[in-house]
This record gives C-alpha cells, structure tokens and sequence, in this order.
C-alpha cells in the first residue's frame, strides 16, 4: 500500500486536475506515482519553457505539452521525438501555437530522455461495475485498436495470471525475438503488470475517482520495461453517486456470501405454493401438478385467502396459517403484493422463490426489489430469484416443469435465466445428461449464483457444475468463489451478452477495448472455468465432464482419430484443427505392427486411422481393441476419438456378425484399460436418420456411458467437448504454477498485501 504522503498526493493531484477543468493527471504526476510503485519511467521534468532545462538531461529528448484539456497529445500535435536541446525552444513555440489553434492551452512542457529502443506494449485497466479493475495487456503500442492483439484479466493477479494473459497474445512470438531480433525481458513487463494490479499495488491503492489507466506504449527490450506515457483518467465530475446508485441495485453487491440450509432447498419435505387458484389455472397450479406427476413426496400446502380447496388439496388463508416450518414456498403473485405476504410467513419459510417479474429488472421495480429483500431478511427467508421460474432437484422430486427429467444425476445447474433453465433440462436429458438439479435465480436479489456454486462445490451429490450468467458483477462473485473454495470439480459457463457493446468511449484504449467479449474470456481463466459459447456445447461439456474420468490428466492437444470412413475421418480431421487439436502421423513403428494384424485391405492407418466395415468385422468388432492397444503403445496421445456410423455397421454386418457396435464399444473400453498410457477416450456414433437407427443408438451411449465413455452423435460435438476437457487441464496447470492463487483474491479483500 502507498505511504500516507503518496495517498495525499494522489488526492492533491485529483484535485488539481478537477480544479482546471480536466480528466486527465498531469503526466508527470502519473508517472510519479508508478515510480512510486516500481514502474521504472523515462529521466525527466515539467518545465513552464524550455529554457529551464537542464543540460544533465541526455539527448535524445521528448518534448509533450502539458494541458488539462489535452487528452490524446499525439493526434494533436502534442508530443515530439529525437530532439535535442538546440531545438526545444522552436518547436516549443510551434507546438503551443498548433495547440492553440485547436483550442487548448498549454500550461508547459514535460521534458524526457527517450527510453531504449524495444517493443512496443500497452498495458491498462479499467474500473468495470461489477467486476472491479479490468487490467489490459496488448501488443502494438498507439496501434493497439487496429491491430486488437490484447488480453485481459481482473486484479487483483498473479504472476501466473499474468503470464497466462501475455501468453493469449497472438503475436507472443515477437515478445522472444522473431526474423534476428533480439528477445525482450518479459520478466520484466510481468513485474510492471504486478506492480499495478497485484494485493495492495496501484490499482488498489487508487481513490474511486480514478477510473481508467494507460500506460500506452511500454517500450519493452532485452534490458527491461519503461513506460514512456501514462494516462490517469478521473471520473466525470459528478457521475461517482450514480455509479455507486447502479452498483447498489446489483443483486449480489455487499451481500455477505452463506450456502448453509441448501440441503432444504435440493431435499424440501414441505412446500408451499401461492399464487395457484382455487377453480382456474395458473403457474401455481401448474406448478402443483407438476409436483404430483413428478412423485414429490413431501406435504404440498396451496396458500389462498379464500379457497378451502386448490388441487384437491386444503389450503391455508396465509403463511402465518402455516401448521409447519416449509422448507420451498413457490410464489406467483403479483409483484406488489409479494412483500406483504412473505411477511406474514416469519420464521415459517426456509426458501421463497419468487416467480414473478416486476422487480428489479426495470427501472420501476428496484424500490420493489429492495423492500422484497428486506422483508425476505426480516422474516428469515432466503429469497430465490424474483424474475424466475424455480427449482429443479431431481433427487428431491421438485421441479418447475412437467415430465420432468427422472433420473437423479451429479450435475447441478445454475442459471440467470428461467427459459434457458427449461433448454438445459429438455435437451440435457434428450442427450443422456442426468442432473442433480437446476436452480434458475433470475435478478438473484438475495440467494446469488456465488453460493449456490459454492454450495455444489462442497455438495458430495454434486460432480460437476453449470452456469448460465448474463450480469459479469455475478461472474466475479464466482471468481471469488473459487479462490477460496479447494475443490476438484469442473465448472462450465456459458455466458450471455458476450459482444462488444459495453466498451467505453475512447478516453484510453483500455476502456475502448474493454468489451464483455473480452472480460468473459479473462474472468473465465482466472476462475479456471471453461467458457463455453453455445447451449449445445454447454451440454456437451457437462456431459463429457460427468463421465470421463477425473483421475485421467493428459496434457497437450494431439489426438488418435479412429473411425470408419476415410470421407468422414478426413473431415474429424479439419474439424479438430478448428478447434485446436492435431492428428499427429503415428510412428512407423506403430503402422508397421498395424500392418502386421493381417487386417483386410482398404485401412489408412497413419492417423487418422479409417476402417472400412470388412476391417469392423474382424472378430465380430473385438478386433478394434487390437488396433486401439497398437496405437496406445507407439503414442501418447491426448485423447483417443473413435467415429462410426451405427447405421451402416448395422445393415452391413447385423446379420452376419451380431452386435458390432456393442463389440466395438466393448473392446474400446478393454484397450483402454489396458493400455499404459492413460488419455480420455471419446465415442460418435453416427445416425442415418432412421427411427430405429436412434434407438439403437440411444442403448449404445447408455452402453459407453455405463462404462466411463461420453458418446455423441456427431464428430463437431466429440471435437468441442474434447477441447473442453483438455482445456480445463491447461487452466489446472496455469492455476497450480501460483501457489497462492486461490487465496489472492481473499487476501486482497483482507488488505494482505505479501507477495506471491
């Protein structure tokens, strides 16, 4: 943390610069207070005329005008190179005459030493709402918004964060010397990022008022990091209260985080319903009947002020009425009279969610949403939602929707959206996904996507878990989460609103780079999630993390592609490239011994390996383990991809050679057990469209499932699941190189400001 002396100057500073009319501090000052920090800057002063400098500055020089209205002085004239003493004084006089035509006016001159020649890079940070300091790092220097080579990530980080960002550049090649040139110190730029957004660094020790930082170019070389400007750019004057305003109608901003009594909410042995009607339909209603055909156990209690019956069920006039503590009380009313009704159930109600709309998602809900939220805390009831459509628990037999998915399972679901609940249910369980449950939180006003995913962290139920979040101020609060909870499990997200609205105006190039395209991705590394881009690859990814096994870490991106097809393999083949896999030409050591099988003719066997249907019947499919085997004892692949189509196997081979498909799956799973090197093994089984085709199909995957392998119906699907999977280790490997990541963010939190 800076000294009380430098926390005053920054304020002085502040007020200086608001004092004159500007949003930008004076540059010397900036670059004053990164010295402050570590920050090594260029030798220089602030001069009123030229003429005051001193000889001991070594040429060559920098000439910047200093103006409180001069916001980017190189589009306007403002700043000149490679100058020597002789000539400051003309182009002084010049440049404060172009200046002045333009409007500005120039109060002196800061005068410096050019740094060493070397790379140039940006680095920044923006204050996000909901996220806190968004730091960037890119390549191009004043280039940077053409050339968008940039990485984010959010401070507090560690040096392996930092790592991780520079490593995402897609010109990181040039930071080791590419066509002679020599290698730059990238010890040193990472020490430059640290000193800014580590526990305690700069970014931390900065009042509210600063809101934007560049330091654009940092000319990096062999001999270290220099930044040669600085920009500290101030909130508008004025504009801090309605931040602060916006940031308290966030639903988990200052909400301490508890995931105590869930167990209540998965396993609810009492619910309440209000809002259903005693001779209509409505979402109560349904709800009630959905409780009933889904097998609910428990004691259902309709609450209805004038109705003895709803359901053929009795019901109570109020939640004061009650005859028993419930654990889940569903409430569709309308907005306004939700507060005055949860009141009546104190020390009656575990969980309320609330279904209806209303709140805080417009403008004319929030007042509602603040006295619902107080009501719920005085009553002590955990608020779920509003602005949702409810729970799903398997295991507890609680759902919002009919024909609920039956099948208890180990993935649990949370979700932003009510509709996208529905989505993750319906087509999970058409692919064989079984959940442990689905909670849809809506505006999250109360119980936040944060403890319900630490909750599942620490629930034995639980094996892997899903998010659906649309507000980033939640995905930090997962951020958070993770930092401090030790666990194994694989965490998914798919993201809503991930574009490029949201980026600032172009006061620095951070700000206007700093779109939600890119601050997804950076939370996403950071909290070692894998981020994920559509509802189908969402499913896909907890699928393939539900049955594969989590002992199996492989590393790296090649893969062993075995199917049949040579069309269809030379197609896997492009589609894994997309994603960033390769299929590496086995040895010829390995073709040599596939050779020697004795296989019918028409194989390819370099990798991608093709077996035609003859080559499938070999042993009725038992010959697959023996080609699988041979490739696992010349290789060391990442994963091992194996394609069919169930189809043509079947009309091809049924009669004569029984089961093939369930031959072939057998014998994967006997190479792959036999097989000294461990790598996760992944199944396609190909349709032809036929009705009775997909049935087969269906107790196929049931059939690779049951015995540890994920199965899909096409190689698209197989090929980004995979990458899923190889992903999270590669996130695994970066979180494990800081041995103090998880605690970071706590500690910040805490004011620890030890290094790591």
């Amino acid at each position: 943390m800076p000294s009380t002396s430098v926390a005053a100057q920054i304020l002085t500073a502040i007020g200086e610069t608001r004092a004159a009319g500007g949003v930008v501090i004076p540059e010397a000052t900036a670059k004053y207070l990164l010295g402050q920090f570590g920050v090594s800057v260029p030798r220089g002063l602030t001069v009123e005329e030229t003429s005051s400098v001193p000889s001991s500055l070594t040429p060559p020089l920098v000439l910047k005008a200093v103006s409180p209205t001069l916001v980017h002085k190189s589009d306007a004239g403002g700043v000149r190179v490679g100058l020597r003493h002789d000539e400051l004084a003309e182009v002084a006089d010049d440049m404060r005459r172009r200046l002045a035509e333009l409007g500005h006016t120039t109060a002196g001159f800061l005068v410096e030493e050019m740094a060493p020649k070397g790379l140039e890079v940006v680095l920044g940070a923006v204050r996000t709402e909901g996220l806190g300091w968004a730091v960037m790092v890119g390549l191009g220097g004043i280039f940077v918004e053409v050339l968008e080579d940039v990485a984010f990530g959010l401070a507090p980080l560690t040096r392996g964060q930092i790592r991780a960002m520079l490593d995402e550049l897609r010109g990181k090649a040039l930071l080791g010397g590419v066509r002679g040139g020599a290698p730059v110190d990238i010890d040193s730029l990472v020490e430059v990022v640290y000193a800014l957004a580590e526990p305690g660094g700069l970014l931390a020790s900065l009042p509210d008022d600063v809101v934007e930082i560049d330091l654009n170019p940092i000319i990096v070389s062999a001999h270290g990091a220099v930044a040669v400007d600085a920009r500290f750019v101030l909130r508008e004057a004025g504009s801090a209260d309605a931040a602060k305003e916006a940031a308290a109608t966030g639903s988990a901003a200052g909400i301490e985080l508890y995931c105590k009594g869930f167990d209540r909410l998965m396993e609810p042995q009492a619910v309440a319903v209000l809002g259903a009607s005693g001779r209509g339909t409505t979402a109560g209603n349904l709800f009630i009947r959905n409780l009933k055909q889904f097998g609910f156990a428990g004691e259902i209690i309709p609450v209805h002020p004038t109705a003895d019956l709803v359901e053929g069920l009795p019901a109570v006039a109020s939640l004061g009425n009650l005859h028993r503590v419930v654990d889940y009380a569903y409430v569709a009313l309308p907005a306004g009279s939700v507060a005055p009704v949860l009141a009546e159930g104190r020390d009656r109600v575990a969980f309320a969610q609330v279904i209806s709309s209303g709140f805080g998602e417009t403008h004319e809900g929030i007042e509602l949403e603040r006295e619902l939220i107080a009501t719920a805390r005085a009553a002590g009831i955990r608020l779920i939602g509003p602005n949702c459509l409810g729970a799903h628990s398997t295991s507890g037999r609680l759902s919002f929707i009919p024909d609920a998915p039956a099948v208890p399972g180990s993935i649990s679901v949370v979700s932003q959206s009510g509709g996208l609940s529905v989505d993750i249910l319906r087509l999970g369980e058409a692919r064989g996904v079984d959940f442990r449950g689905v909670i849809s939180i809506g505006n999250g006003a109360d119980v936040s996507a944060g403890e319900l995913v630490e909750f599942f962290l620490g629930d034995p139920a639980t094996s892997v878990v899903g998010l659906y979040l649309e507000s980033l101020s939640s995905g930090r609060e997962v951020l958070e989460v993770l930092s401090r909870c030790e666990t194994s499990k694989p965490v998914v997200l798919l993201a809503g609103g991930r574009t490029a609205d949201g980026a600032r105006a172009a006061t620095s190039h951070t700000g206007a780079l700093s779109g939600n395209h890119r601050l997804w991705p950076a939370l996403a590394r950071q909290a070692g999630v894998v981020l994920v881009d559509t509802l189908d690859e969402f499913v896909d990814a907890l699928h393939v993390f539900d049955v594969c096994d989590e002992a199996v870490q492989t590393t790296g991106s090649d893969v062993v592609l075995f199917g049949n097809g040579g069309g269809a393999s030379v197609l896997a083949a492009d589609t894994l490239d997309r994603v960033g896999m390769t299929t590496p030409k086995l040895p010829q050591t390995a073709i040599d011994e596939l050779n020697s099988l004795g296989l019918p003719p028409g194989n390819g066997l370099e990798n991608p390996i093709d077996a035609p249907a003859p080559t499938l019947a070999v042993d009725g499919g038992a010959v697959v383990e023996k080609i699988l085997r041979t490739a696992l004892a010349h290789s060391s692949p990442a994963a091992v991809i194996s394609h069919f189509n169930v189809g043509i196997i079947v009309k091809n081979l049924g009669a004569t050679h029984g089961d093939v498909p369930a031959a072939i799956i057998d014998a994967i799973v006997r190479a792959r057990d036999a097989a000294e090197h461990k790598c996760h093994h992944i199944l396609v089984l190909k349709t032809d469209g036929k009705a009775d085709t997909d049935a087969q199909i269906k107790v196929y995957e049931a059939r690779a499932r049951a015995a540890g392998i994920p199965a899909f119906r096409d190689l698209e699907s197989a090929a980004r699941a995979t990458q899923a999977l190889l992903r999270r280790r590669r996130l695994e490997d970066v979180d494990q190189g800081d041995d103090n990541a998880r605690v970071l963010l706590t500690s910040a939190r805490k004011g620890n400001t030890n290094d790591n």
